[in-house]
């Protein structure tokens, strides 16, 4: 009998689960068990949606980004395709929009180098088509003189990250899920004899479940390493800006080597972002911010005459090697590893949650989880030897 159960003296009830982060992937995982049959509880150290899930512009960019092929591209692929399902589904049960636009990006190139590498991708990429200059502008014809051609990912669309994270919010609450803000975990706790994972200790008190997730980004390995699982995992801040114009001059998403222009639907628009390996430091700087409006308006002029909004630094998930963590290992039995997804947490998160609800159901999940295994680290480390 699980820890869970002997709380409730035995008798048949869910499953539980706990979830210890409250960003998008915490969320998408909390959605997708939820929908599994399982009661669960929630938890992040602050507010939630408060480091990684908003330093972001909703780029949905499983071409855009992706500079290689691989397992990494087709598991960015798979939750792209499914991505729309799921924001219908996430709208349907929460009530609250997502701002999902489907326009595309527009990738382009203002430098001979980067004309090349972008042209490498054609030989391997899926969804996207070259664009000479004159095209380009017709698409966009704010777009600089200077713009080389592209491509265009028709595919690669958006959603707003502050109104995604509002609409998971709005449908794991309708689910029955359990948000506790403000509670830290501080270690994962074991079932005595077994080893299993049956809970964390917060800082009001152990709280046990059936499975745990583990989704709380760049402070995940101070919860494995204790217990001998080492994460190469590491933050990055990431800087971006809002501004806004009187009217559009852009419709789809501009892309160029740096920075990135997203317009959202009431006006604004998302200029980003930086990549610093700086702790944990989330201060925005007067330097970050004007790199990014210097390389914003090489790519879109008019974007100079537009009004400032707001800034902002979040604290994304890196890897050393670029990839999440996900999946199981039969080191830490009951923990199910769904962090490290750096710049691509929005996008994965659909493919995420379906993982976590088939590995908690016992199931093989659809996708390859080999490339992305938490103990890959280890692994790697033996064979050095």
């Amino acid at each position: 009998m699980s820890t869970a159960a002997q709380q409730t003296g035995g008798r048949t009830s869910a499953p539980t689960a706990i979830i210890i982060g409250g960003g998008v992937i915490g969320c998408a995982a909390a959605f997708e068990l939820s929908k599994a049959g399982y009661a669960c509880t929630l938890l992040d150290k602050g507010a939630i949606h408060q480091e990684a899930s908003t330093a972001a512009a909703g780029m949905l960019g499983a071409q855009v980004e992706i500079h290689q092929p691989g397992p990494f591209y087709e598991l960015c692929r798979q939750s792209q395709e499914i991505y729309k399902a799921w924001i219908d589904e996430l709208e349907q049960i929460g009530g609250v929009t997502a701002q999902y636009i489907g326009k595309g990006i527009l990738r382009a190139a203002l430098t001979e180098e980067d004309e090349l590498e972008l042209r490498s991708r054609l030989s391997w990429i899926q969804n996207a088509d070259w664009m000479k200059p004159e095209d380009m502008r017709r698409m966009e014809p704010e777009l600089s003189a200077e713009v080389r051609g592209g491509l265009h990912f028709h595919a690669d669309h958006q959603v707003h990250p502050v109104w995604l994270a509002k609409s998971l919010g709005a449908a794991i609450v309708r689910q029955g899920c359990r948000i506790r803000e403000w509670t830290p975990v501080f270690k994962l706790l074991t079932e005595p004899g077994t080893g299993r994972i049956c809970g964390v200790q917060t800082s009001e008190g152990p709280l046990y479940a059936d499975i745990v997730v583990l989704a709380s980004g760049a402070w995940s390995p101070a919860l494995t390493g204790p217990l001998g699982i080492k994460l190469d995992m590491f933050p990055v801040k990431g800087q971006c800006i809002s501004v806004k114009t009187g009217a559009p001059i852009i419709r789809s998403t501009v892309f160029t080597h740096g920075c990135y222009i997203v317009p959202k639907l009431d006006g604004s628009y998302i200029i980003g972002a930086t990549q610093a390996e700086a702790g944990f430091d989330k201060q925005v700087t007067v330097k970050a911010i004007a790199e990014l409006h210097g390389k914003a308006a090489a790519l879109l002029p008019r974007i100079e005459e537009a009004e400032f909004i707001s800034s902002w630094a979040g604290l994304r998930p890196g890897t050393r090697d670029g990839l999440p963590y996900l999946g199981e290992t039969s080191e830490l039995p009951g923990l199910i590893f769904a962090t490290g997804h750096y710049r691509n947490g929005i996008l994965l998160a659909p493919v995420t949650g379906r993982i976590v609800a088939q590995i908690a159901a016992g199931d093989k999940p659809l996708e390859d989880l080999k490339p992305f295994s938490p103990m890959r680290d280890s692994a790697k480390a033996t064979a050095s030897l």
